[in-house]
């Protein structure tokens, strides 16, 4: 059993530890009953800060999203979904609650218990935690292995699936932009996601076929309407 708050909070967060040091500065001294009286002093923001950030051991992990100004964890489901400031500010202080009711009786307990555990200190660690937690516009783009739940990128994600799966090179044959949106609806639809409009749909779409093909959207297919030229739909649904 750790015998110090620095060896309680060491022990469960060793790369906080690390990247950022001790989490407190504490005063060993003579004590006439104990042999000696451990008293944590001052206490280490960005060791705290970085805590926020979870335990990688458990799986465990919390960004903060600078673009939106807002706070991410990773669920069980590994989809990272919204928190607030005031619940890690309550993580906080229960983790420092439980560290002090481990403690020995030579630990001095009442900065654990009282003076870190205030709204000051609280606020201080969740602060220093921005900067520490930071992710940029690419943790969540729509290339990138992170998914959150109802981001604007999901958008780009599922049109990726729809023209990657679903389309295919084949001369001769035309796709109507009539046909590819109504598909692209349902697959927003089957996957509980907002609507989009057809303007929304062009501008995501378009680039992805160009990029994928090298066809572009076009307006000279007489009575097809505009749509794209040697472009099939294989499938209705993504397999």
């Amino acid at each position: 059993m750790p015998k110090t708050p620095n060896e309680w909070f060491v022990l469960r967060y060793p790369l906080a530890y690390e990247m950022h040091g001790s989490p407190f500065l504490e005063l060993v001294e003579p004590h006439p009953i104990y042999i000696n009286q451990v008293s944590p002093i001052s206490i280490n923001l960005d060791f705290f800060g970085s805590v926020l950030g979870g335990r990688r051991d458990l799986g465990h992990h919390v960004v903060y999203f600078e673009c939106e100004m807002a706070w991410y964890y990773r669920d069980s489901d590994n989809i990272y979904k919204t928190t607030t400031a005031e619940k890690l500010a309550n993580l906080y202080r229960a983790l420092m609650m439980k560290c002090c009711q481990d403690m020995p009786a030579n630990v001095h307990k009442l900065n654990l218990f009282h003076e870190w555990r205030g709204d000051k200190t609280a606020r201080a660690v969740v602060q220093r935690a921005k900067s520490i937690l930071a992710a940029d516009s690419l943790f969540f783009s729509a290339t990138s292995q992170n998914q959150r739940i109802r981001g604007i990128e999901i958008m780009e994600r599922v049109a990726r699936k729809f023209v990657d799966e679903m389309l295919s090179v084949e001369p001769g044959q035309i796709l109507k932009i009539n046909d590819a949106f109504a598909v692209f609806r349902a697959l927003l639809k089957e996957r509980e996601l907002p609507d989009i409009k057809r303007s929304d749909f062009k501008s995501v779409v378009v680039p992805l076929i160009k990029d994928q093909f090298n066809v572009c959207l076009r307006n000279d297919l007489g009575g097809s309407g505009r749509g794209w030229k040697d472009v099939k739909m294989v499938q209705t649904r993504p397999g």
